[in-house]
């Protein structure tokens, strides 16, 4: 099995070579590509492997990540990517409320960035039924790859993606956006002065953007201010848009539960139908059934 220090010894070597000194490595929380927060002593860093140098840098540039110090790739042509440690917090669902402004006009900023979209990958068409679509198939296929280790939740699990499959074929409209794709609260960093980062940007895509805000909307926001933030991020506030919101919303939540290609994520089968409520709550278009405040320290990965 890969182990997710399988690059440490390059890793030090490379920031001996990039900064002096010698460099402490110690592994954040997470399961995604290989990270590291590394330490000089008086410096602190976020090093990332495998990470789209390009698109990162893009935000950077927009002020929507950490800053980007050093990029290179190492012997086995495995990126890296070093950032400015950036000490900060998840926020939490006050948080949220209370800086909903400054949280929708991010997300307004990343969507429309020419920046960001020019690294990512164009897959036409482009309208929103297509890439939903399309989603739901990289959906479906790593959900077959686990589908018979949990018998008692698989039929009911095939039935909400057919509904899916139904729902998104007949949605309309086109206009794809740079979009996070994974906007979770812990892909978020809300620092002591205020400032608010995106990180972990392995899962950005052209988009519809109501996958983005529907799940910022779903998981942090009462409904009373749904429409205030549409009205903010610049998404009109009707039907079509809500339609396109939840089914985009339930094919995440069931996403978010099956193991990411190319990570360190397990799958635990044990515990798989508590970890489907989200998906059950939102496929029937249903509150939050967990909405409560998690405001917990972060670290980037």
């Amino acid at each position: 099995m890969i182990e997710r220090n399988q690059h440490s010894r390059e890793v030090e070597a490379f920031l001996r070579r990039a900064f002096g000194a010698e460099w402490k490595l110690s592994l954040p929380q997470g399961s995604g590509h290989e990270t590291y927060f590394a330490s000089d002593g008086s410096r602190s860093l976020f090093v990332k492997l495998g990470a789209a140098i390009e698109r990162v840098q893009a935000m950077a540039r927009l002020g929507l990540t950490p800053d980007v110090l050093e990029v290179d790739h190492l012997e086995d042509g495995t990126s890296i990517l070093v950032q400015q440690y950036v000490e900060g917090r998840n926020p939490g669902r006050s948080d949220y409320r209370q800086r909903l402004e400054q949280v929708a006009n991010a997300i307004r900023e990343m969507h429309n960035s020419e920046d960001v979209r020019a690294t990512l990958p164009d897959y036409p068409p482009n309208d929103y039924a297509q890439t939903g679509l399309r989603a739901l198939a990289a959906v479906r296929a790593r959900w077959d790859e686990v589908r018979k280790q949990v018998p008692d939740v698989a039929h009911s699990v095939e039935q909400g993606l057919e509904e899916l499959e139904s729902r998104i074929e007949h949605v309309g409209g086109s206009g794809l956006v740079a979009s996070h794709g994974d906007i979770c609260n812990a892909n978020w960093l809300l620092t002591p002065e205020g400032r608010l980062y995106l990180v972990d940007l392995d899962a950005m895509a052209l988009d519809d953007p109501a996958l983005d805000v529907g799940a910022t909307l779903w998981w942090y926001y009462p409904e009373e201010l749904w429409g205030r933030f549409l009205e903010v991020v610049g998404y009109q506030d009707d039907d079509g848009f809500r339609e396109r919101m939840w089914a985009r919303l339930a094919l995440h939540c069931l996403s978010i539960t099956l193991p990411r290609p190319d990570s360190f994520d397990r799958f635990d089968p044990t515990h798989y139908a508590q970890a489907l409520v989200d998906f059950n709550a939102a496929l029937r278009m249903k509150d939050n059934p967990q909405a409560q405040d998690r405001s917990t320290h972060s670290v980037i990965d």
